[in-house]
């Protein structure tokens, strides 16, 4: 059964900030780019849930590199899959709150 993907208010706001970058400092097709790139790998994970790796001491928590730069973290529930965050791989690692 495909489930529907929601994202939780953390990963709204990420998103929204990564977008107004990349227009900012690149180009609205970079951030076009991005969003395919998102969409695509959204997709895998709606048809295949379990296809990413699940983080080893958080075994619910998947982790899905979208590029170099940015990891999206998500979980399986019932009744939909959550993106809980996009993470800016550059980023202190102790900022990454699941």
């Amino acid at each position: 059964m495909v489930k529907k993907i929601t994202f939780s208010p953390e990963a709204n706001e990420r998103l929204k900030e990564i977008i107004l970058y990349l227009v900012n400092e690149w180009s609205v097709n970079s951030a076009s780019k991005f969003i395919n790139i998102l969409d695509s790998k959204l997709s895998h994970i709606k048809e295949f849930p379990l296809m990413y790796p699940a983080l080893i001491d958080k075994d619910d928590i998947h982790i899905c590199v979208l590029n170099k730069q940015i990891t999206l973290y998500y979980k399986i529930n019932e009744s939909e899959i959550e993106v809980i965050t996009l993470f800016d791989t550059r980023s202190n690692p102790s900022k990454l709150k699941l």
